[in-house]
């Protein structure tokens, strides 16, 4: 006896249903085979899929990486120009403090010129004194109460010329030093034309009676002269008072 099958059904109605279960099962496989198919296409879409996840999620982090170097850059780069803003800030404030500086030193040097004159020009006015910077210098005494070893020769009128005729002093001259800047590297001396200074002449200055160094003389007046600083280990030695004695060559 055959499953589903009534006894009383005949051949034909047997064959019948036959031919509609197998035509059913040779559906059924149509469709198990598309189905495997579509289920394959299906793996390869999944697969295809995971590989180009795969590939963005490298890809992801390879941004992230480059973001982070690049970030780190932009920051490092950052940090160099505040550091270069700094540094400029910083020289701007130095370039305007020696601005100030420079015409500070220039007005000094153009006062000091100018009261250099001044004294030159006053010597005939008894016993005034003159302000030169913070120093107060007062008149030249007269050649004969100077500090000289010996005699000193009158000055002779010179003829008008850029530069004044050599003139020897007769012995060893000694004098003081009135006025100096350390800023110019000179100093102004109590010793001039007319007590025989002339110019390149080199004295040597003692501070406390103690050697320290020579200058050479740059500039002659009547009765002063500015002399330059031979070494420059001298200029943090001198002062204002200190003994000068000519050097004789």
């Amino acid at each position: 006896k055959g499953k589903g099958i009534h006894p009383t059904a005949g051949t034909g109605e047997l064959q019948a249903r036959y031919k509609l279960t197998e035509n059913k099962l040779d559906e059924t496989k149509k469709q198990l085979a598309l189905t495997e198919k579509n289920l394959e296409s299906a793996r390869n879409q999944v697969e295809a899929l995971t590989q180009e996840l795969e590939r963005e999620r490298r890809s992801k982090q390879e941004i992230i990486s480059n973001s982070q170097q690049l970030q780190s850059i932009i920051q490092e780069r950052e940090a160099k120009q505040r550091t270069l803003e700094e540094e400029l800030n910083r020289a701007q404030r130095d370039i305007k403090r020696l601005q100030a500086k420079l015409k500070n030193v220039e007005e000094e040097k153009a006062e000091l010129e100018k009261k250099l004159k001044d004294m030159e020009l006053s010597q005939s006015e008894p016993e005034e004194k003159i302000e030169l910077g913070k120093i107060v210098v007062g008149q030249q005494k007269p050649a004969s109460e100077q500090k000289i070893k010996g005699p000193v020769k009158k000055p002779t009128k010179q003829p008008a010329s850029p530069e004044p005729q050599r003139t020897e002093p007769s012995s060893l001259l000694e004098g003081k030093v009135l006025v100096v800047n350390k800023d110019y590297s000179f100093v102004v001396i109590d010793l001039g034309r007319q007590h025989g200074v002339n110019l390149n002449d080199l004295f040597s200055v003692y501070h406390n009676e103690k050697y320290i160094g020579d200058v050479k003389v740059e500039r002659v007046h009547d009765s002063m002269s500015a002399a330059g600083f031979v070494s420059s280990q001298i200029k943090e030695k001198i002062s204002q008072g200190d003994k000068v004695v000519l050097k004789l060559q």
